[in-house]
């Protein structure tokens, strides 16, 4: 008997690359590799700042200037006003410089006793004047209340400031006064003077 030709062959018999199943299969590992490949990637790129600083970009250019100077310590805690220029007397020498007025535009003479002690059988006495000054008189009056004792020396310029030459005064003078011996110094310089006093015990 011969073969019918138009028989059909079963489905069970047709290869497995036009089953339905087959495609499933090759989507879902199409989808997966996909999958791990994007994964894989973005964990080897590092990620990168979405705003860089451009050199070009004044905003930017600001930011970080403001930055740096927020993590800098404050700068006035550091920083000390800078002193005021000393003035220039007139020969050329630089006097002090203090704190406040300068004491060489004063319109009166000022300083203080650096000594007034015994020793040696002396009166020693010394004194600084504040202003710088080229010449003038030291005028010295020393007393009790009952008496009373002058003596004068010339005023010296030093450095930046001027001194009296100085009083040693021998104690043999001094034997009819009692003690403390109270001083008092007149300075005279051109058109200004002032006054010292201290005591001696």
């Amino acid at each position: 008997m011969p073969k019918n030709k138009h028989i059909k062959t079963s489905s069970s018999h047709r290869p497995f690359y036009t089953h339905p199943v087959f495609f499933v299969l090759l989507l879902a590992s199409i989808a997966a590799i996909t999958f791990f490949t994007i994964d894989y990637f973005n964990r080897r790129i590092p990620t990168q700042d979405p705003t860089p600083i451009s050199k070009n970009n004044p905003d930017n250019a600001n930011q970080s200037q403001q930055k740096t100077q927020t993590d800098k310590p404050d700068a006035a805690t550091d920083e000390t006003p800078s002193p005021a220029e000393p003035t220039i007397s007139p020969d050329g020498k630089t006097p002090t410089q203090y704190d406040g007025e300068d004491p060489n535009l004063s319109s009166s003479l000022t300083g203080s006793l650096s000594t007034a002690r015994f020793d040696n059988g002396k009166l020693i006495i010394r004194v600084n004047i504040d202003q710088y000054l080229s010449s003038g008189t030291c005028s010295l009056v020393l007393s009790d209340g009952a008496n009373q004792l002058e003596k004068t020396a010339n005023l010296i310029p030093s450095v930046s400031t001027s001194t009296c030459e100085g009083f040693d005064i021998n104690e043999q003078e001094l034997s009819s006064f009692s003690r403390p011996i109270n001083i008092n110094i007149n300075i005279i310089s051109g058109n200004k003077q002032g006054n010292i006093t201290g005591v001696a015990e």
